[in-house]
């Protein structure tokens, strides 16, 4: 490896070992430690076992891809005698395992760019035959990571990758009416184009995305009709549509898909979107008490969360329950913590998923 690559290579990507206390080394610091082969191996260690703990910290992820598609996996060592088939499908596991969790910490910041690692390393897993275990593993982590990002083309697309290769996995039913819903995710996207425009053309621009997101809400409504066809995803399904019903404003279909939700499952976090989506829906019926009955069956499952206490506060205010919001937000605003709101990972879909799912990559990688 040319010593350019080998700079380029550190100052993208550091893995250390335990948990790091202290700022990360800099690429001048990082070059006299490692190549990407011990970058690779530190994290190989760690899944095998041979190590307690590995940190990959993520600084930009076009990098990470670009030194990975220059880097042989052939270089790395494995337990199985080298040149060997089982080396190379170690090899091949190690790598694109490692792509995962690198894309995964870069996610949250860089969406785009994490999802182009991800595509990067699908076609090893695409190409492999026979599937594996490994590669259902991997392409559902994938899935989570991607659906975690909110990008619905990316999302979308891989889609059509896993369906071609696990056509009967339930989860991408889910899926494809996932992508569809996150075309009408929360999103700085109009906002930016319409503060450039004149007001005609802010118009035209609204105009077009909301025809765009309704016709999207329209196929998301169909792919989770489809999905709650299967008795697993029913729940999901039925709440995913009810929500899609609710945004395009038809409260009595989405109503009707909610009904009996919370009795088709023991995911809290299903049971708690439930209840505050039906009380949204009732709430715009013009039925408050049941509304309020449906907010705090909602806060029974996540006290303290904000969606729920907030539609409530507000309920009770405008029906001159004057003393109730204070009530309820001063709790709130002392301890606000996102974690018990279901409701900020919804369009993540099943990005909650993703450490069971990438601890099932994990596992297969031991020895």
């Amino acid at each position: 490896m040319k010593p350019r690559f080998l700079r380029r290579i550190l100052g993208t990507v550091c893995v250390l070992a335990g948990v790091s206390t202290g700022p990360v080394p800099s690429a001048g610091q990082q070059a006299g430690s490692s190549s990407i082969t011990d970058l690779l191996t530190s994290y190989a260690d760690f899944v095998q076992g041979r190590r307690t703990g590995v940190e990959l910290i993520a600084i930009d992820l076009d990098f990470a891809r670009w030194n990975l598609s220059r880097f042989d996996p052939s270089s790395l060592p494995t337990a199985a005698g080298a040149g060997t088939a089982a080396a190379r499908e170690e090899q091949r596991r190690l790598v694109t395992a490692f792509a995962l969790e690198l894309a995964a910490v870069g996610s949250k910041r860089h969406a785009a760019a994490a999802a182009r690692l991800v595509e990067w390393a699908c076609p090893y897993i695409r190409a492999h035959a026979p599937k594996n275990d490994f590669d259902r593993a991997w392409q559902l982590a994938a899935l989570a990571l991607l659906e975690g990002g909110i990008d619905a083309t990316g999302l979308h697309d891989h889609v059509g990758h896993v369906r071609a290769l696990f056509p009967d996995e339930p989860r991408l039913l889910l899926a494809r009416g996932i992508a569809e819903e996150q075309v009408s995710a929360p999103s700085e996207v109009l906002t930016r184009s319409v503060s450039g425009a004149g007001l005609a053309r802010a118009r035209e621009i609204a105009a077009r995305v909301a025809g765009e997101r309704f016709r999207a809400a329209e196929r998301a409504a169909d792919r989770f009709r489809e999905a709650a066809a299967d008795e697993t995803l029913r729940a999901e399904a039925n709440l995913r549509l009810g929500h899609v019903k609710l945004e395009m404003g038809r409260d009595d279909e989405a109503l009707a898909a909610l009904e009996g939700v919370e009795r088709l499952t023991e995911d809290r976090a299903l049971v708690y979107l439930a209840h505050l989506f039906r009380g949204i829906a009732l709430e715009n019926r013009g039925r408050p008490a049941e509304a309020r009955l449906s907010f705090r069956q909602a806060l029974a499952q996540s006290p303290g969360a904000h969606s729920a206490t907030l539609r409530l506060a507000a309920l009770e205010f405008r029906h001159g329950r004057i003393d109730e919001p204070a009530t309820l937000l001063d709790p709130l605003l002392r301890n606000d913590d996102p974690r018990r709101d279901p409701w900020w990972s919804y369009y993540a879909g099943d990005w909650r998923f993703w450490y069971p799912r990438i601890e099932r990559v994990r596992s297969l990688l031991k020895p």
